[in-house]
């Protein structure tokens, strides 16, 4: 499966997001490791940029705007308010964008997608913040520090038919192995450069014939004209599934369905929606979590290490080069600090200012030295640059064994968690899509989870018969109460009680607030004129029957349901009236990961279960029966 934006994916996203230029940065937004930029276009409405560093570059529309902040986004946008995109470039071949902007100084929002990512804002050279500090083996990206792009790969749309030849001549193993990795095209390309030359893949680079190297240019060149000029961007299916999105046709996937899309854009976004991978990883092992936690660090504390490393053997050698070429460096300093002119000397420059000659050493390399001192002073400046590098190594070293440390125990605990028996899952209903419940009276209510299961919610399932529920609190749910004609007042309060629960009472810590119903047809996405209804939100014209003062507390317990078992949570009244084991809380100070393990534990479900139909936020249990909490 797809888990990465390609070159060629970027070629075209690019080439779409030029309808950004001349518009301005509204908006920054950060959920986790996702970011948005709103851009305001010059031609009327807004876009919005959808990135995960390391990963994914489209134009895709947010769901629902964060309430906080983290620092980072909130300082992009104080630099970045109003900002014009005055351009928009990928860096050659490599997965990197450029965004231009312009205030009233002129910045480059850097946006790098491979290894493990990062954002830079960047100010004539020098990064201005960085979503993560890196220090690499040939670039460090921290603030206040020039910003050095990584080395630029080969760029195959540059590439002439002679280059082409020599450079996949010259490699040493099979041919797609050497057009993935020689010529920077990935493995997916380098397959389908083959299919279409008619070349097997395996074929040992260094064997191919002259047709056989024409033929896989001819298939390269045609690829790049069609990802430039003759896109067919789609998401490609398999097993039932999403497992890509390309921007063009490719032989590869000949057999496979495909959803074809109007740019590449939207067949990114549809992958990610599909594949459920734009704002959640797939899952993994509480052992794997902490690997990954802290792999970042460890992987920055051992290139320093080795950096220092190297610099402390340099540093020895280069002393230990003066001893054993004494007497000509002794000479030729004394030269220097004579004011005469070295005879015969291989010296690269002298700079007065700094007191300093450099002195070549062999065809590539080179040792600069204090004309000031005699050999022996400058090898004690050798000497203690060495010093200083292993004291700086030793440093890294000690904090390197407390990162091991601090995995030890951190593993140890996932192992616990791993421990924990995972509940076999009950059975799933279509109404689990959204979050829902069963009423004392035996009605489903549903609810949105979001904007966007707010709007399928009521353009699918609310039907004349039903009614529709919300609380006058911000982030409430859309709420249907299927067959609600037929239900009594009880089903209705129900209804109500869950709009506000589950809205953004609960993470405020509110003890109760009002809802209302209303029939399916007082509910319209038809905004009178000069309003605007926002996604997932709606109209409601007419009497709105309120209850009031409702308390801000739930309930979860086991339930049967078509004779089968399952886990409910919902207002206390439906859940109590067909639980023998259930639980009651409020919002509180527990968190809700804490007590999903609990409950999961003594219903004897996976824990994912338990956490979608929980509230929103931390709470507190008031009253359990029949276990123990």
């Amino acid at each position: 499966m797809k888990e990465a934006v390609s070159s060629f994916d970027l070629i075209a996203v690019v080439s779409e997001l030029q309808e950004l230029v001349d518009g301005h940065l509204d908006k920054v937004y950060q959920d986790g490791d996702d970011f948005y930029l709103r851009v305001n276009t010059s031609g009327g409405g807004h876009r919005e940029v959808y990135i995960r560093p390391g990963k994914w570059l489209c134009l895709r529309e947010k769901e629902e705007a964060p309430e906080s902040l983290p620092p980072f986004a909130t300082a992009l946008r104080r630099h970045l308010s109003n900002a014009s995109v005055t351009a928009i470039a990928q860096r050659g071949f490599d997965r990197v964008v450029v965004f231009s902007l312009q205030t009233e100084r002129t910045f480059d929002l850097v946006v790098e997608l491979f290894g493990g990512g990062n954002i830079v804002l960047v100010e004539d050279g020098k990064t201005i913040l960085c979503q993560r500090t890196q220090v690499l083996k040939n670039r460090q990206i921290k603030t206040g520090q020039r910003y050095v792009f990584p080395p630029a790969g080969t760029n195959p749309l540059d590439i002439d038919r002679a280059t082409f030849h020599t450079q996949v001549k010259a490699g040493k193993g099979a041919t797609a192995r050497t057009l993935a990795s020689e010529l920077n095209l990935g493995g997916l390309y380098a397959e389908e450069l083959c299919l279409a030359a008619g070349v097997d893949r395996k074929t040992k680079a260094s064997s191919l014939s002259e047709e056989q190297l024409d033929a896989l240019f001819t298939a390269l060149n045609n690829l790049i004209v069609a990802v430039q000029e003759d896109r067919r961007p789609a998401v490609i299916m398999g097993e039932g599934r999403a497992i890509d999105a390309v921007p063009v046709d490719l032989r590869t996937y000949a057999e496979n369905d495909r959803v074809q899309c109007a740019n590449c854009s939207e067949a990114l976004s549809k992958f990610l929606e599909a594949a459920g991978t734009a704002t959640k990883e797939k899952e993994t092992t509480p052992q794997e979590e902490v690997t990954a936690r802290y792999q970042r660090r460890i992987e920055q504390q051992e290139e320093s290490l080795r950096t220092l490393g190297l610099e402390a053997k340099k540093y020895e050698l280069l002393a230990l080069f003066l001893f054993d070429h004494f007497q000509e460096f002794e000479e030729l300093l004394k030269t220097i600090r004579e004011g005469r002119e070295p005879e015969g000397a291989p010296m690269v420059s002298i700079d007065y200012e700094k007191r300093s000659v450099t002195i070549a050493i062999g065809e590539t390399d080179s040792i600069e030295l204090d004309y000031r001192k005699d050999v022996n002073g400058n090898a004690q400046l050798f000497y203690a640059k060495r010093r200083d590098a292993q004291e700086r190594a030793a440093k890294v070293e000690a904090a390197l064994a407390a990162t091991r440390a601090e995995i030890q125990k951190a593993m140890k605990r996932a192992e616990k968690i791993a421990k924990v028996t995972k509940g076999k899952a009950t059975k799933q209903f279509w109404f689990e899509t959204y979050r829902w419940f069963i009423s004392s009276e035996g009605f489903l209510v549903i609810a949105g989870r979001d904007a966007k299961s707010n709007e399928s919610l009521v353009r699918r399932h609310m039907k004349a018969g039903d009614r529709y529920a919300h609380a006058d609190t911000h982030g409430a749910p859309s709420v249907i109460v299927k067959e609600g004609s037929r239900a009594g007042e009880q089903t209705l309060r129900e209804a109500c009680e869950f709009a506000l629960t589950y809205s953004k009472a609960w993470p405020s810590k509110l003890a109760s607030g009002s809802a209302y119903w209303a029939t399916p047809e007082q509910v319209s996405k038809t905004a009178e004129s000069g309003e605007y209804v926002p996604k997932g939100a709606f109209i409601i014209r007419g009497k709105r029957n309120y209850f009031r003062d409702l308390e801000v507390r739930a309930a979860i317990g086991e339930i049967q349901h078509e004779g089968n078992r399952k886990v409910m949570a919902g207002p206390v009244s439906a859940v109590i009236a067909t639980s023998k084991r259930y639980a009651i809380f409020e919002p509180g100070e527990i968190s809700k990961e804490s007590l999903t393990n609990r409950l999961a534990r003594t219903f004897g479900v996976p824990s994912e279960e338990v956490s979608k139909i929980l509230p929103p936020g931390p709470l507190r249990v008031t009253k359990s029966v029949g276990f123990e909490l």
